[in-house]
């Protein structure tokens, strides 16, 4: 591979999603809301079903302007939305120490990560968790902030910090490169499943 480049490999990948809540969403003006929650519910079906560990977090769900992770979340991947970290309110998830213990019990070294908002608590915890030692990889359409140009230059400031940015097909097709196989046609009808839906 180009660069000493690694694909993403289900046996060394996890999920986390970022405080994908209904009051965060309708700050996002980069991307369509429907675009973004077509998106992340794929990635969390494809936790859900096809075991990858995944963790959600969300920040002060208790106000009722920002709520909890997105209903459609909650559907695609129950367990997990049971076992969320629900943060107090530190932007930053890694300042929170519960969400430090459950990213390090995924037991994976790269963390396939969207967030909202792009800018304010993906970036915050993106960095951190670049400087613990993860890789992490943001499907961008899976993410957002409150402008295109926004948007932009927090990817620059991320790729900076050391993140790579992707989309949220690349990420799926990368991990299930092979649709000859079971796990290929799984992945593939979860795709297609979303598609079907946006």
């Amino acid at each position: 591979m180009p660069n000493g480049y690694t694909p993403l490999s289900p046996a060394d990948t996890a999920i986390v999603l970022v405080d994908h809540q209904p009051g965060v969403l309708a700050m996002v003006g980069s991307l369509p809301a429907p675009v973004i929650t077509s998106n992340v519910t794929m990635l969390a079906r494809l936790g859900e079903e096809m075991g990858l560990p995944l963790l959600i977090t969300s920040t002060r769900e208790t106000l009722e302007f920002l709520g909890t992770n997105l209903p459609e979340i909650q559907a695609a991947a129950p367990k997990a939305y049971e076992n969320r970290v629900a943060r107090d309110g530190a932007l930053n998830a890694f300042q929170d120490p519960a969400f430090v213990q459950a990213v390090a019990a995924l037991g994976r070294p790269n963390l396939v990560m969207p967030g909202l908002l792009t800018d304010v608590c993906l970036f915050n915890t993106t960095v951190s968790a670049v400087a613990a030692g993860y890789r992490v990889i943001i499907p961008a359409d899976a993410s957002g902030t409150t402008t295109a140009l926004a948007d932009a230059v927090t990817y620059d400031r991320l790729r900076s910090a050391g993140a790579e940015v992707a989309s949220t097909y690349g990420v799926l097709f990368e991990l299930y490169s092979d649709l000859s196989t079971p796990e290929g046609h799984q992945a593939e009808a979860i795709a297609s499943a979303s598609v079907s839906a946006s």
